[in-house]
């Protein structure tokens, strides 16, 4: 079987076997391998002592946990929390904004100390990254030289082994993805849904999958976000009390909307020029020249041009991961693990482009550990989606059914 997702078909496997992106990814690997050591001896030791990102999540659970999530979303009581639970030299706040009902995985873990708690779950993002391998290998049909690129990706891709040193939750989405990747392969649209849904967790990122999907009329994956994701949004409503949503909702528009000055970024630990998407680097381009609302104005309507594009094109989980990554109104390099997917389909792709863009990403990725410069990497993201996006795509070809009987790639 053929699948209709961002994938090689088996008829272009020998046109493909040998592509000089994958080459030269493969030359650079001990360098990029290199850099993530060099990184990591010098982050973890921080991370350790509470400065990751880690923190927010295992304080949300310690609060959960101890029948404090009513108050979960209150600025004052996360940062007298953290500072008890978690306490730091500095006196910052690493603000609890995801979904609670995903502070429920997160409540056994404060049990644990927090350094002990950190490596669990550096172990269980460990074992998840070995699922990504076997459901990426299974979904991908790569040329039989190259069947352990997902392996040598994960190795190499920087944003991974950042999540893996925040102690981020980006792993669990990249492994909720590829799941659903598997589901397509597999023609269990229900299931892939299902699945993208649970990733409520970040919801800047899997809505605009969702919408995709929607405009795309695959309502058997739309039923399936529709299930899981409405369960975690009443599971975290019942959680916090309407008082604890008000409050959530008001961070979110602080952290995005509102999110125009020096001290609200700093309250916040958000800066948009941070931000591996449209919001990155329209804000680097022009925050300073164009008044702050012009500039969301802007974000907005380039966001609308690119889910128009997507959505002209044939299903495509890979596509519209790269759509989504790109319009989310927050998408810093440890969220881009996900985009894992989309440079493993271009380069099991026969597009020489594909593949030189996808390396180009994959060396962008780097650029983000200086302060505030996590939006050029932005730049090839957009281009690799644009050779994504078909000159005349083929609205017959909508159907999966269709797609597969043509036996074509959509990439």
């Amino acid at each position: 079987m053929i699948p209709d997702i961002a994938l090689i078909s088996k008829d272009e496997t020998s046109q493909a076997g040998r592509s000089w992106p994958r080459d030269l990814i493969l030359g650079i690997l001990p360098l990029l391998v290199g850099f993530e050591v060099l990184f990591a001896i010098t982050y973890v030791p921080l991370a350790l002592r509470g400065t990751a990102d880690f923190r927010q999540l295992y304080v949300g659970g310690y609060m959960v946990r101890t029948g404090h999530a009513r108050e979960l979303y209150n600025y004052d009581t996360q940062q007298r929390f953290e500072e008890e639970v978690v306490p730091v030299r500095e006196r910052y706040l690493l603000p609890i904004n995801h979904l609670a009902f995903e502070e429920v995985f997160f409540a056994p873990m404060s049990l644990l100390p927090y350094r002990t708690a950190y490596w669990v779950f550096v172990a269980l993002n460990g074992v998840l990254l070995a699922i990504c391998v076997w459901l990426l290998k299974a979904t991908l049909h790569a040329p039989e030289q190259w069947k352990w690129l997902p392996a040598l990706l994960i190795a190499s891709f920087f944003p991974v082994a950042r999540a893996l040193m925040e102690g981020q939750d980006s792993i669990i989405l990249l492994t909720l993805l590829a799941a659903a990747l598997w589901a397509l392969d597999h023609e269990r649209e229900f299931a892939a849904g299902f699945l993208v849904g649970i990733g409520l967790f970040k919801f800047q990122i899997v809505i605009p999958i969702m919408l995709l999907f929607l405009i795309w009329r695959r309502w058997r994956f739309s039923a399936g976000f529709a299930v899981s994701s409405v369960a975690a949004s009443l599971a975290s409503l019942w959680l916090v009390g309407l008082v604890g949503a008000k409050e959530y909702w008001n961070m979110l528009l602080s952290m995005s909307l509102r999110l125009s000055s020096s001290a609200d970024m700093l309250r916040y630990c958000t800066n948009p020029r941070e931000m591996i998407n449209l919001r990155g680097l329209v804000t680097a381009i022009f925050d300073g020249k164009l008044p702050h609302d012009y500039v969301q104005g802007l974000v907005a309507a380039c966001s609308v041009v690119v889910l128009w594009m997507a959505a002209r094109q044939r299903p495509s989980l890979p596509l519209a991961i790269a759509a989504a990554s790109l319009v989310s109104y927050h998408f810093i390099v440890h969220d881009a693990s996900v985009l894992l997917i989309v440079v493993a389909a271009a380069l099991c792709s026969a597009s020489v482009w594909k593949g030189a863009v996808a390396g180009l990403f994959l060396l962008a990725t780097l650029w983000t550990v200086i302060p505030a410069h996590g939006y050029p990497a932005a730049v090839p993201l957009l281009g690799l989606l644009l050779l994504m996006i078909e000159r005349a795509p083929d609205r017959s070809a909508l159907d999966f059914r269709d797609a597969l009987a043509e036996g074509s790639t959509c990439a």
